[in-house]
């Protein structure tokens, strides 16, 4: 009798802790808290590299930013939102269509690519998020990489 009265305390103690790991999973997070998840407590990002898609069959430009005032300015924007994690196959990227990127990197290799029409964050080509309060403000973005633009 103690033995099953064990076991279903700790199926109701695994379920509890279960469940409380999917609820924080599925509930929106501050840029802060991706950054620990995704870092885990490496170096922060130390440089960006832009991506301007080309227009009418014309290649794409792509340059990079090493200033790190202008990582942080970046980094500060960004945390002005929160975001959630999804599943990319539940996201209906348009894969045709050519997008301004923005891509962060560290100095271990970790990039973080944002899709800027979509509000959708990418680590390292697995984890995605997506915008929780936004849009985006697009307008910002868009002056950010003219200002850094060679």
């Amino acid at each position: 009798m103690k033995i099953r009265g064990v076991i279903l305390a700790l199926l109701v103690a695994g379920g509890f802790y279960v469940m409380i790991q999917t609820i924080d999973e599925a509930a929106s997070h501050p840029f802060e808290r991706l950054q620990e998840q995704q870092l885990n407590g490496l170096s922060p990002y130390s440089f960006i590299t832009i991506r301007q898609p080309g227009l009418h069959e014309q290649q794409a430009v792509t340059w990079r930013v090493d200033q790190v005032e202008e990582v942080d300015r970046l980094l500060q924007f960004l945390q002005a939102y929160d975001y959630e994690r999804v599943d990319p196959d539940t996201l209906q990227l348009f894969d045709d269509q050519p997008l301004f990127t923005i891509d962060l990197h560290d100095e271990t290799g970790n990039r973080m690519t944002i899709l800027i029409e979509e509000g959708v964050l990418i680590h390292n080509d697995r984890l995605y998020y997506e915008v929780v309060n936004g849009p985006l403000q697009v307008d910002w973005l868009m002056e950010f990489i003219l200002s850094n633009k060679p």
